[in-house]
């Protein structure tokens, strides 16, 4: 490709914030207000081509994340969205007729629960995240905060760590309603201490649509890719976290780089939070 491409973490906002198959202990927690990003002019069709949309496009999304052990080997975590998407005037009205407008509100609200399995040097926990199909939508404009159904998905996580390092990899399989395809979802982050108070981390991130089902991507949609049925990408990335207070405090950031995609923002996409600990 003739660039990097990246797209947001939030085609899928699962409540992977975190991941790996490390749980919090009982009583600590873990919460985090992020920003994402998303700004572009083009998208990958259902061929997997990049696509010109003739319009610029934003996607702005604030977030609330949390995690916390509530017992021994036991983690819930949530997930708050609240978005705000724009579209520009259209450069090429033969081409796209598409209005311009603004829509805001709610994206897939989330919840989780994850169970630790293996606690010794290597770790293995089992886990399972819904999001509810909290949304709203425009037709007319293509626009939609989040999917329209329900997803559920179990998942298996897998690494271990030390003081230096740490690797995962995590596997999944989403169940959507509403006529959506279910998909199989495969990730894996390697991290290195820089710092003491700095890790940075590569990552690579996998999702492969079931094809099974008829939820239609109508073609004002189609022009967003807001949340688009059978969603394919296959991307890496750097993520990078500091403790401004040791422990306590710490700001993070990522971008991922969309190797290949189908149904989603050809784009770049700029991530950042503010998170603190107990």
């Amino acid at each position: 490709m003739r660039r990097l491409l990246v797209f947001s973490l939030l085609i899928l906002p699962t409540l992977a914030q975190a991941g790996g198959p490390w749980v919090r202990a009982y009583k600590k927690g873990f919460v985090q207000v992020g920003f994402s990003g998303l700004f572009y002019n083009s998208v990958f069709s259902s061929t997997g081509n990049e696509q010109a949309v003739y319009r610029n496009i934003s996607d702005i999304t604030v977030q609330l994340y949390a995690e916390y052990g509530f017992a021994r080997r036991w983690e819930v975590r949530a997930l708050l969205p609240y978005k705000s998407l724009q579209t520009g005037v259209s450069t090429n009205l033969s081409a796209n007729s598409i209005p311009a407008g603004t829509l805001t509100g709610l994206g897939n609200v989330g919840l989780g629960l994850k169970r630790a399995l293996l606690d010794g040097n290597t770790k293995l926990s089992i886990g399972v995240d819904a999001l509810a199909n909290t949304f709203t939508n425009n037709d007319q404009l293509g626009l939609r905060t989040g999917y329209e159904g329900w997803t559920v998905m179990p998942y298996l996580s897998l690494g271990s760590g030390s003081a230096k390092t740490y690797y995962f990899a995590e596997a999944g399989y989403g169940v959507m309603t509403q006529e959506y395809s279910n998909f199989l979802k495969l990730n894996g982050e390697f991290g290195y201490r820089l710092h003491p108070r700095l890790w940075v981390a590569g990552t690579l991130d996998f999702r492969l649509p079931a094809r099974n089902g008829k939820f239609s991507n109508t073609e004002a949609y189609q022009y967003t890719a807001a949340y688009l049925n059978d969603q394919l990408y296959l991307g890496a990335g750097v993520k990078a976290s500091y403790d401004l207070v040791p422990d306590r405090l710490g700001i993070n950031a990522s971008v991922i780089g969309a190797l290949a995609g189908e149904n989603v923002a050809f784009s770049r996409s700029y991530n950042a939070g503010l998170f603190i600990k107990w």
